[in-house]
């Protein structure tokens, strides 16, 4: 498995994508009610795994980001500690 750096703008248009998908399943959704469809027999066993392995990964990337964050004050206090200290 290779690390891929994921800059904001990288994770901005990852959530598009992600929200694009989310209204076009409302979209079905509407569409079938509006229509009275009777409920649509639709394979979903990999799609619910895709989505467990999303959010186990959203996990894993929050905690990450959250330990790199931690990691970048500590060190900017550090340095802010080092730039007030009397000579």
């Amino acid at each position: 498995m290779t690390l891929v750096p994921y800059d904001p703008d990288r994770l901005d248009k990852m959530a598009l994508r992600v929200l694009d998908l989310c209204f076009r399943i409302r979209r079905l959704g509407n569409r079938c009610r509006e229509e009275q469809l009777p409920p649509v027999e639709l394979h979903d066993r990999k799609t619910l795994e895709w989505l467990d392995k999303l959010e186990d990964w959203l996990y894993r990337a929050e905690a990450e980001v959250n330990r790199q964050v931690h990691k970048h004050q500590g060190e900017r206090r550090a340095r802010e500690a080092q730039s007030t200290r009397p000579k």
